[in-house]
């Protein structure tokens, strides 16, 4: 069975909307992910599902009170004409409202799972939350009142030179709605999530910030590891005990606490590509991770530590300066430690413990 779906932005229904085709048998998760993709979004796996239950349904292992969108399809949400569900999207920059609209023959739209019939507006910014959007989307009406309100000082000429220029741009560009180019746009996701998903091994180079020649782990790493246990168990192979927080970064992008429960293929890693670990923000740990290369096929294990050199961390001694000061004696007060002692099976020892 097909379903004709309405969706739309909340407080930008007038501007941002979509007509889509979908079979009842997709899975919700590939639901939300092309629906984000249609509406130009990037951030694809920040997302959950409202049911309109009394939790939401996030697309990972069951955390909490909410619930994994995992295996489910939209046919488990009974759809009929006239039911509504609804997806909060970047942490509640955006929420995006679904209604269905109709039922439609199969026959009508074979072997479719997903397709955009039309729409409304180039789609939303990971870069602006639903407020500052709707100005762009009302620059017209805002231009009218901006007109209307000129000064002695400057005239209406100057004003609009001064004030609309770049507003008349950033309009036309988030008015424009191309049918073809969006679902052009789903094509080649859907295109990249068959790549993703095929089994593959990363080689990773990882040295201790302030001690990168002296304090380093060469790890293999399967990509369906999720990102969360990876950033574990590369704090585990420096001797870190978790005791404290953690977070990734990819380039300058700070990872959202999201995405920890996401695979590590989904962040489309390329060879030399460059992560950052952080780890006790007070210690204020670093690691730097670098992709030396891409194996296209699954490892035996999910994270190895291949080989090694230095001894790793020490947890709450204030950091690389008071680990310095451990190594070089000047403070004995931790008691006698090597920088040199590295043991590689019982690193992964600790790793499978």
């Amino acid at each position: 069975m097909k379903l004709l779906l309405n969706v739309s932005v909340y407080e930008l229904e007038n501007y941002l909307t979509r007509e889509i085709v979908v079979d009842e048998n997709i899975k919700v998760t590939d639901l939300c992910e092309y629906i984000i993709v249609s509406l130009n979004g990037e951030k694809i796996q920040s997302y959950s599902f409202d049911a309109g239950k009394k939790y939401l349904y996030v697309p990972y292992e069951e955390s909490g009170e909410d619930k994994s969108l995992i295996g489910l399809t939209l046919k488990d949400f009974k759809p009929k004409k006239g039911k509504k569900y609804s997806m909060c999207y970047r942490n509640y920059y955006y929420d995006i409202d679904i209604k269905v609209m109709d039922i439609i023959a199969e026959e009508k739209y074979p072997e479719i799972d997903f397709v955009v019939l039309s729409g409304k507006g180039l789609g939303i910014s990971d870069n602006m939350k639903e407020y500052e959007l709707r100005d762009i989307f009302e620059y017209k009406k805002n231009k009218v009142k901006r007109d209307k309100g000129v000064t002695r000082a400057t005239s209406r000429v100057e004003r609009r030179k001064t004030y609309t220029e770049e507003e008349e741009r950033e309009y036309l560009r988030y008015t424009h709605f191309d049918l073809d180019d969006v679902n052009d746009k789903i094509l080649k996701y859907k295109e990249k999530q068959i790549e993703r998903v095929k089994p593959k091994t990363y080689i990773f180079n990882v040295a201790l910030e302030g001690f990168g020649k002296e304090i380093k782990r060469k790890i293999e790493v399967r990509s369906n590891i999720e990102i969360g246990e990876f950033c574990e168990k590369v704090i585990l192979s420096m001797r870190g005990d978790l005791s404290h927080g953690y977070g990734m970064k990819r380039g300058k992008e700070f990872l959202g606490e999201e995405l920890e429960c996401s695979e590590l293929y989904y962040l489309d890693l390329k060879e030399k590509q460059r992560l950052t670990v952080k780890y006790d923000y007070g210690d204020d740990w670093t690691f730097y991770l670098s992709l030396s290369k891409i194996i296209n096929e699954e490892s035996l294990e999910k994270f190895k530590v291949l080989s090694g050199k230095g001894y790793g961390i020490i947890d709450d001694c204030g950091g690389i300066w008071g680990l310095s000061d451990i190594f070089s004696g000047e403070d004995d007060s931790w008691g006698k430690y090597d920088i040199n002692d590295f043991d590689l099976e019982k690193c992964n020892k600790r790793l499978q413990d």
